[in-house]
């Protein structure tokens, strides 16, 4: 009987020490979302949601759409009043300004870091083919995209809390993403 106890116990204290599985995280794309664009570098629900704003957002446009499906309820105060509205009020952005070009994320990493996922991308779309000058101050060349880092914090529902980013640009000789 002893030795019945003493395997229970352990395949208990085994079991609370695992990770929390990631199936047990929600998923809040949906399969029509997830057939529209490439998530094959997202292993986890985190990972597919953060994604998933930012192809929705930039690839596809739909800035407010993202943000109220993808964000923690309370993150964008207004738009979640003119969602519930029947008429939008004045001068609330539905969609991608006009201003911002034509933004496509090209993913290229994503990692997932307890409740935070960093994804690596370029970005085309934005001022392409204009000369920038680098941080140092030293001429950049012509402009082909731009790195850019995003960094979420999702919350315990597996909604975006919080979300911080980095952009520069690139051009032919600064383009590198080993």
């Amino acid at each position: 009987m002893l030795k019945y106890h003493t395997v229970s116990f352990l395949a208990v204290a085994l079991a609370a020490c695992q990770p929390k599985a990631a199936g047990e995280q929600s998923d809040h794309v949906s399969p029509e979302v997830l057939a529209l664009h490439d998530y094959s570098l997202a292993d986890t629900p985190n990972e597919r949601t953060a994604l998933a704003y930012l192809y929705t957002a930039w690839n596809d446009g739909q800035i407010r759409d993202a943000r109220l499906t993808y964000w923690s309820p309370g993150s964008f105060p207004d738009l979640e009043a003119e969602a519930a509205a029947d008429s939008p009020p004045e001068g609330l952005p539905i969609d991608l300004p006009v201003n911002v070009g034509s933004p496509t994320y090209t993913i290229k990493k994503v990692f997932e870091d307890d409740d935070h996922v960093i994804v690596l991308a370029f970005v085309e779309g934005v001022g392409i083919g204009e000369e920038f000058t680098t941080v140092f101050g030293t001429p950049g060349g012509t402009k082909i995209g731009d790195a850019v880092v995003e960094i979420f914090r999702f919350d315990d529902d597996g909604l975006i809390a919080e979300k911080w980013d980095t952009i520069e640009p690139l051009s032919e000789q600064t383009y590198d993403f080993r």
